[in-house]
């Protein structure tokens, strides 16, 4: 009957006050879609399109004169050149390498987790949690730390010469990355094997197959997408990976496609045709992975779970449990205790050189990181400052799209999840240096105040453009579970917009939005490729403060400040997320349900 009045009222307006009102319902239908679209544009298309501009218009931001010509010659010269040829091919071969090393670990240890009676396995289910929210470039520093011919394995004794100059190179990069990116493949692989019952299995056990034959002729064909979606997924990451490229790649003069769109972008003069050349062909091989990875889901997809799935039973080792446990624990030990161990030995001594021994201990280098008007921690303290206002904007502005999306049309909604998840593709150094383009090149922006190029809101603002998909993701898939009729009850009793969205839906989904922030505040605190990309004038946040003390030979003090990174953003997490999960349960009534917030 409102919605009559409202049309009623709009034909019968006389003039221009009755235009007005027939038009400006319209516009403000109109004006969500057009700012979801807008933030999009800004923080994401717009630096993406000059990037790709930039590889085929060279003159586009000549410094003595703009030219709109289209030409190949940078193209050209990246496949001429026999050094950016080779990082292409590196790439591949790295990319393939890790990414056949990493499905067949990850894949294993969902197994062993999963499916067998291996002791404590709730604890090492926790394992690749940890290790996938330990930032890449920290697992390599650390493991530079205990490979080099003066590191910690070397002095116990325990390092071959062979072995420590084969690492440095396509083998000890493997190894990394393998050990990084297992978790990826550990929750792709584990989330499909969670569905697979064990009717299946019963079956094929009845007729006489043995365990090898039901996982080679049963479970592996079912298990077959998610373990090439893990293939396609962790090729994607190496290809994409800053932190290993800019540490043992670069040490090992081993070049991948980041290291040298961050080298062309960072030199002098720089070098922007081959910096957009690198980063069209690096977005090219992601897209073919991302367009690989889409059609593969949609054409071979299993549906594992019916209404007659029995629970798949743990296979009993008997006294093989101890050996698979033991390999368990070495994957947890090799990914996670031994690197994390090697930054906090190198943390609290003095030298490398005098490894263990106890004369060598000191608190100087944390004593450095934690001491105020210090550069390592205002290095320190500008990351998390950082980190905490992208997290607050990130989520702010992922509620305010996620609550504008709810009332969209299925297209919009779509439209955007696509926009999120192909953004989430992105290589970070390529965004980083759209960033440059955009802010420092294009006309009408690089004059801003705010944000402006080498100060830190455009550091912020970048830190937010790389976390926003992930908020978006996360809140968005959190609205959609909350039944209409609230915010309709709202809105019937004259409630506005930004009432309901505060009052009703924040509530409700308070959470997730919570688990947003802290995602994002963990992941920024630690994120290197913008950092390196987007330094600000008043100086380097600590991943780039990291890097340039440990190629200055200042290991020590850059353990430190990682080390102290770590526990400031852990523990800052720990302190909202536990006490808000235990509020939200003690506040919840027996028997309401947390999706729609009436009884369940």
């Amino acid at each position: 009957m409102v919605q009559k009045f409202d049309a009623a009222a709009a034909v019968g307006g006389i003039g221009s006050s009755g235009w007005a009102r027939g038009r400006l319902p319209a516009l403000a239908r109109l004006g969500g879609p057009l700012a979801v679209y807008a933030v999009f544009a800004l923080l994401i298309g717009l630096p993406l399109a000059l990037v790709l501009l930039q590889a085929v218009v060279p003159g586009l931001f000549a410094v003595d004169g703009a030219q709109g010509l289209f030409s190949a010659e940078p193209l050209a010269r990246v496949f001429s050149s026999p050094y950016i040829a080779g990082s292409i091919l590196h790439s591949l071969e790295l990319g393939l390498l890790a990414a056949l090393t990493t499905t067949m670990l990850g894949g294993a240890f969902a197994v062993l987790v999963q499916r067998c009676d291996i002791p404590l396995r709730g604890p090492l289910s926790l394992v690749p949690w940890l290790v996938f929210l330990t930032p890449s470039y920290l697992k390599a520093l650390a493991w530079v730390l205990l490979m080099s011919s003066g590191g910690y394995l070397a002095q116990l004794g325990l390092l071959p010469p062979w072995l420590g100059a084969s690492f440095f190179g396509l083998a000890g990069l493997v190894f990394v990355h393998t050990l990084s990116l297992f978790p990826l493949a550990a929750f792709i692989i584990g989330s499909a094997l969670a569905g697979l019952g064990s009717e299946l299995e019963d079956a094929a056990r009845l007729s006489g197959a043995g365990p090898l034959r039901i996982w080679l002729r049963v479970n592996g064909p079912l298990l077959a997408p998610a373990i090439v979606l893990s293939f396609i997924a962790t090729f994607a990451e190496v290809l994409s990976d800053f932190g290993l490229a800019s540490t043992i790649a670069r040490m090992s003069s081993f070049g991948v496609l980041t290291y040298g769109i961050y080298a062309a972008a960072s030199d002098y003069p720089v070098d922007f045709p081959a910096a957009g050349a690198q980063a069209l062909v690096l977005l090219a091989l992601v897209l073919l992975v991302v367009v690989a990875d889409r059609l593969l889901r949609r054409r071979a997809d299993p549906r594992l779970i019916s209404g007659r799935a029995r629970p798949a039973r743990r296979y009993r080792l008997g006294a093989w449990r101890w050996l698979a446990f033991a390999m368990a624990l070495l994957v947890a030990f090799l990914a996670l205790i031994l690197p994390l161990g090697a930054i906090a030995v190198r943390a609290l001594t003095s030298t490398l050189g005098n490894g263990l021994a106890p004369d060598n201990f000191t608190l100087a280098n944390l004593g450095a990181a934690l001491s105020l008007h210090t550069a390592a921690n205002e290095g320190l303290m500008r990351s998390l400052f950082y980190a905490g206002f992208a997290a607050v904007i990130a989520s702010t502005l992922a509620l305010l799209l996620s609550a504008q999306l709810d009332r969209s049309s299925p297209v919009m909604r779509t439209a955007v999840l696509g926009l999120s998840l192909g953004a989430v593709a992105i290589p970070g150094i390529v965004l980083g240096f759209g960033y440059i383009l955009v802010w420092n090149r294009l006309p009408g922006f690089r004059d801003w105040p705010f944000p402006h190029y080498g100060d830190g809101s455009l550091l912020v603002m970048g830190y937010v453009a790389a976390a926003l998909p992930y908020c978006l993701v996360v809140i968005l898939s959190a609205v959609g579970q909350l039944a209409p009729s609230l915010t309709d009850a709202a809105r019937i009793s004259g409630v506005g917009a930004v009432r309901r969205l505060i009052s009703v839906t924040l509530p409700l989904i308070l959470l997730s939005v919570v688990t947003a922030f802290l995602l994002t505040f963990i992941r920024t605190v630690f994120e290197l490729p913008m950092s390196q990309m987007l330094i600000p004038q008043s100086g380097p946040p600590a991943p780039t403060l990291i890097l340039k003390l440990f190629s200055h030979d200042r290991d020590g003090l850059a353990c430190a400040i990682a080390l102290a990174a770590m526990a400031a953003a852990g523990g800052a997490a720990a302190l909202i997320w536990y006490p808000l999960k235990r509020f939200i349960a003690f506040g919840r009534p027996q028997g309401t349900s947390a999706a729609s917030g009436g009884p369940a």
